[in-house]
């Protein structure tokens, strides 16, 4: 197959071209639309878009973002690739270049890859082979789409890393995880303290199957209990309450911050 750099670009009318018919993208930023849309219109349009035929029109295999910053721009027409390619193919184009974006977050590169396997029938050693990573990353990313919304959305969002979010997967009643994840996202938390959580409410469960809970059920999350935030200096587990407060001036926070 050629590549695109031997391939001949041309001038297609954007009245022709439909948007991609499968993206595994969240969200696309109204200001990141605008700031390409300032580029192109300062500097010109530096990589055409690939486009597939799709009987007398075209959908976008890649450069979806630029076509809309041509939209915005209210030009009349793009410069393209034009390849006929299969359904597969055009999905591995259109998630290598997926994979290839700056700000994807590791639920946008899980649902590239689950795109792949249930639409397209490919196992993990075939992506991994085609794009570049490890069998082992790609199965661990699309396990994330299995975790419960709360916590898919506060790792979309990065708010928490991918490792304290599984760690409080682990917490499986809905009412106590949101309990622990508004102390992540509040007060921020590492994976050593998320697992401590994690193994305190399992703790509760055993204690409460066993009968040794005063009232015979979990505890709610608005009683009193022993909470967890992260150290700053050694990111171990520090007890709400009995953390400190040091008061340093820049200079001196310079100095720690260099010996930690």
């Amino acid at each position: 197959m050629a590549t695109p750099s031997k391939q001949k670009i041309t001038e297609v009318d954007l009245s022709l071209i439909d948007e991609p018919k499968a993206v595994a993208r969240m969200e696309i930023s109204p200001e990141y639309i605008s700031e390409l849309a300032q580029s192109i219109s300062e500097q010109g349009l530096l990589q055409p878009i690939l486009l597939r035929p799709d009987g007398e029109r075209y959908e976008i295999v890649a450069g979806h973002c630029r076509f809309l910053a041509h939209k915005k721009l209210e030009l009349q027409s793009i410069r393209a690739i034009v390849r006929t390619m299969t359904d597969q193919q055009a999905a591995l184009a259109r998630a290598t270049e997926n994979l290839g974006r700056f700000d994807l977050s590791p639920i946008e590169e899980a649902a590239t890859y689950a795109q792949l396997i249930e639409v397209y029938g490919m196992t993990a050693d075939q992506i991994a082979e085609k794009v570049g990573k490890s069998t082992t990353l790609i199965k661990r990313r699309v396990d994330l789409l299995r975790m419960p919304p709360q916590l898919q959305k506060a790792v979309h969002e990065k708010a928490i890393s991918i490792s304290v979010a599984e760690e409080l997967w682990a917490i499986r009643d809905e009412t106590q995880l949101n309990y622990y994840l508004s102390f992540a996202l509040d007060g921020g938390c590492t994976q050593a303290v998320a697992r401590g959580w994690a193994k305190d409410w399992a703790d509760t469960v055993r204690r409460v199957s066993a009968g040794t809970v005063e009232g015979g059920g979990i505890p709610s999350p608005m009683e009193p209990r022993i909470c967890y935030l992260s150290c700053d200096l050694c990111q171990g587990p520090v007890e709400l309450g009995k953390d400190k407060l040091l008061r340093l001036c820049p200079a001196c926070w310079d100095v720690v911050q260099k010996n930690m």
